[in-house]
């Protein structure tokens, strides 16, 4: 679970997650980025973790990803959103703990999953494989965040 408030509304057969209440300055950078810059599938998501893990974990300096709505660069201890679209003269960034964007990267996933499974995308098998791998990785989450206490 994260720090940081979050609720999910499906639209459009697709799950949104909504951080309006994270208190997370420019927080929908990561609500665009979730679907567009990371795919609502398993094999993007996977991917993506697996990167994530290997920067957080200090088996790679940084992780640099995105590019439909975000450039998104993850370090150990946190990662940046930067808007492609920015409307002024600043840059519109979003900064979060690498570890708490993981969590909402994997709530966000089991989400993708069963909404996945419920307009038959998925079989129930495949549901149920997703689901195994989630728990695993919640656990090498969970791993971590107790090496870092």
């Amino acid at each position: 679970m994260s720090k940081y408030t979050y609720r999910f509304e499906e639209k459009g057969e697709r799950i949104i997650i909504d951080l309006s209440q994270s208190h997370l300055e420019n927080s929908f950078l990561i609500e665009i980025s979730l679907g567009s810059d990371i795919l609502a599938n398993f094999n993007d998501i996977e991917e993506k973790f697996i990167a994530y893990l290997k920067v957080l974990i200090g088996e790679e300096e940084m992780y640099k990803g995105g590019g439909n709505t975000s450039i998104i660069r993850a370090y150990e201890n946190f990662t940046l959103f930067e808007s492609l679209f920015s409307d002024g003269e600043e840059e519109v960034i979003c900064a979060i703990e690498t570890i708490e964007f993981m969590k909402l990267l994997l709530a966000w996933a089991q989400e993708v999953f069963k909404c996945d499974r419920k307009y038959e995308r998925i079989s129930g098998e495949q549901l149920e494989e997703q689901m195994s791998w989630l728990k695993g990785t919640w656990a090498k989450v969970n791993k971590h965040k107790e090496r870092m206490r």
